[in-house]
């Protein structure tokens, strides 16, 4: 035989080798797509490491203590962190200022009312993307009203409270909340969380159409941090939980809504344009 023709045929018999050995080795080993278990575990162990690169973000306060947290690893607020108004202030009379004393009590939220509205007709949306962490329904002049609180993946959160009507998805959301009794708002927690993008219709009626009062509340908080208030010797409710976090929504709004807001009186005879977060 030559050279050539042997060196033909062992080349050959190098891929027959080769089947042959692969053959003997995973004999008697299940193929990992065929067996369910094998398939089921690559698919968690995927979903634990992506997990690990990309954890969702939340945020609670705890009780015990007297601190909002973040579970995960949240993104970093746009810089600077800047929304529409919730709805039109060009209709609005005035702004409700936050950080201030209002009906006996200290509010860390504001709004604004409409007194020159014909009626209690008024679009609220949402002023930036966050997910519906807890909400209230309860009765004041025997009339249904509603608080949502609303969470930012990355730390802020938003207040919207005394909505009338709400659309039909938001109707759906707090079904299943109890309605608490005149004057009782205390939330209840969404769970799962859900999340609204910036720009959803969530209300169509504010305010309390038997007492002719057309406004709504508008809260934001920045969770990350305490905006340095000192409320030593005050016994606020909650404080702790909003008070500390409360800013002033103005100086977010974006132009021409943030230069209208500071444009428009203060709404309330009592405090009027006096707030401990807006300068």
């Amino acid at each position: 035989m030559s050279k050539g023709i042997a060196t033909l045929l062992v080349l050959l018999l190098i891929p027959v080798i080769l089947v042959v050995l692969f053959l003997l080795f995973t004999k008697g080993s299940p193929s990992p797509l065929g067996n369910k278990t094998s398939l089921m575990n690559s698919v968690n162990k995927a979903k634990n490491d992506l997990a690990k690169v990309s954890p969702m973000a939340l945020w609670d306060f705890e009780y015990e203590t007297k601190t909002w947290k973040s579970v995960g690893s949240p993104p970093t607020c746009p810089d600077p962190f800047t929304f529409p108004a919730p709805a039109d202030l060009s209709l609005a009379s005035g702004i409700l200022y936050p950080g201030q004393i209002r009906g006996g009590d200290y509010k860390p939220h504001g709004g604004a009312r409409f007194d020159n509205l014909p009626n209690n007709e008024l679009n609220v949306y949402s002023p930036f993307d966050g997910k519906l962490y807890q909400a209230a329904r309860h009765l004041e002049s025997g009339e249904m009203q509603y608080s949502l609180y609303f969470i930012n993946d990355c730390g802020m959160m938003y207040k919207l409270d005394h909505l009338r009507k709400l659309t039909d998805k938001f109707e759906r959301l707090l079904e299943p909340i109890p309605t608490g009794a005149e004057g009782d708002s205390r939330t209840t927690m969404i769970n799962p969380a859900v999340f609204i993008s910036k720009g959803e219709l969530v209300a169509t009626e504010v305010g309390i159409i038997k007492t002719k009062n057309v406004f709504f509340d508008f809260g934001v908080y920045d969770l990350r941090q305490r905006n340095g208030v000192d409320y030593s010797g005050k016994d606020y409710f909650n404080i702790e939980q909003y008070g500390m976090h409360g800013v002033c929504w103005m100086d977010y709004l974006q132009e021409p809504d943030k230069s209208l807001s500071y444009s428009l009186p203060g709404a309330d005879g009592q405090s009027g344009k006096k707030s401990d977060y807006c300068k």
